[in-house]
């Protein structure tokens, strides 16, 4: 088993997803794996929280820093295809990685949304024994965005709009759209503490959870400003460096909470 029983804590880490704001994410693991922080018994990854985990489980959180700091042009070069967001860049960047030997968890599980006949769902896979084209594939699903021609501001009534009219029949696409805490799972593996990297400020334990879980073994990390709406997309070098340095910083302050 990978996670050894003499360790001092059995723990879990979920990554939420965020787009561009994942450089947040990526400068927490990178404080928590410079600390000594990175074994843990299960992962969970949502969107861009999925690519970021795929690194941390395959032995690859030491790589997140050099890949979220050199942006130059990631912008640009996006393209909308099949009312998706290209995500091809992003995983040509985790390609590579896969080494069964360097594996930090028993488990890492992610979550994509299913459409099947105007109707969605949610569909979350444990990547734990599958292949590097099979753990790529998955990471895939779980970061499609949706991109909708209509444009009202309003994300969540566009999407559900276009599954209505059959754009999206048939599709896999980003598993935040329903879960974006893919924290469950982790919980029905019994780990002593969770470290959830959100990107959403004063991050608050949902009612279900609470009632399951002990919400003082909860450890949300999350940024000290709100993000806005806009950073999503916000691919651009400086952006994603800065806030790859504030992760880092709030992340540093969060191990002595995270060890206790």
């Amino acid at each position: 088993m990978l996670y050894e029983e003499g360790d001092f804590l059995k723990l879990g880490l979920c990554l939420e997803g965020g787009g561009a704001k994942g450089a947040f994410q990526a400068g927490v693991i990178k404080a928590l794996y410079d600390k000594g922080i990175n074994k843990f018994y299960s992962i969970s990854g949502t969107s861009i929280g999925a690519a970021n985990g795929y690194a941390v489980f395959t032995g690859n959180a030491c790589k997140l820093e050099n890949m979220w700091k050199n942006m130059s042009g990631e912008k640009e070069k996006i393209q909308i295809i099949n009312n998706t967001v290209d995500n091809s860049i992003l995983l040509d960047r985790l390609k590579n990685m896969y080494d069964e030997n360097k594996k930090v968890s028993e488990n890492f599980y992610v979550n994509y949304v299913q459409v099947k006949n105007k109707d969605v769902s949610e569909i979350i896979v444990n990547l734990k024994n599958l292949s590097e084209e099979e753990c790529l594939e998955n990471v895939k699903y779980s970061s499609n965005l949706p991109y909708s021609k209509r444009q009202s501001g309003d994300f969540r009534k566009d999407f559900i709009d276009d599954v209505v009219d059959g754009i999206y029949e048939g599709g896999k696409l980003d598993g935040g759209i329903l879960n974006n805490s893919l924290i469950q799972p982790l919980i029905e593996d019994e780990v002593d503490k969770i470290i959830l990297i959100t990107m959403r400020h004063n991050y608050v334990v949902q009612e279900n959870i609470k009632n399951i879980y002990d919400e003082n073994k909860i450890i949300a990390i999350g940024p000290e400003i709100p993000f806005e709406a806009k950073d999503t997309m916000r691919f651009e070098e400086e952006f994603c460096k800065v806030n790859f340095e504030k992760g880092y910083e709030i992340g540093s302050k969060k191990v002595a909470e995270i060890l206790k």
